[in-house]
């Protein structure tokens, strides 16, 4: 029961480090370049760490059930802060309230549109050839 609830916790990290990784695709970074790629590689070695400790601490028989979950759950959250960042950057009255010049550096759509069409489709697959086992194993 406890490996159960620590497995959920390392998925649910590694969910938030997916978020990070798709949330930091949508940023353009002038100065950097294509180093932009090497710092969202840094954050997926977190990811895979944390994924990895909870896959092995998880009791759940499938592999790609709880992997394509945390994929489509880190996508989907990140959507969500992707909406609120672009109402917000669109919001005149925030505008004469706070300075909204930090936002312009969200402007990498191209890239973060890819990222996180990749999570969700990769997530969806992996959750439907892990349930398509399972019935199959039955």
């Amino acid at each position: 029961m406890t490996r159960n609830v620590f497995g959920i916790i390392f998925f649910v990290a590694s969910g938030f480090f997916v978020y990070i990784v798709n949330l930091l695709s949508f940023i353009d970074f002038p100065d950097v370049g294509s180093g932009k790629f090497l710092i969202m590689a840094f954050f997926c070695i977190p990811l895979v760490i944390s994924h990895s400790i909870g896959l092995g601490l998880y009791r759940g028989n499938n592999w790609k059930i709880s992997t394509g979950i945390t994929f489509f759950v880190g996508a989907l959250v990140n959507l969500f802060i992707v909406i609120v960042i672009l109402l917000m950057a669109s919001s005149p009255e925030l505008a004469e309230i706070t300075d909204t010049s930090s936002l312009s550096m969200f402007s990498d759509y191209s890239s973060g549109v890819t990222t996180m069409a990749i999570c969700f489709i990769s997530g969806i697959t992996l959750y439907i050839f892990g349930k398509s086992n399972k019935i199959e194993a039955s």
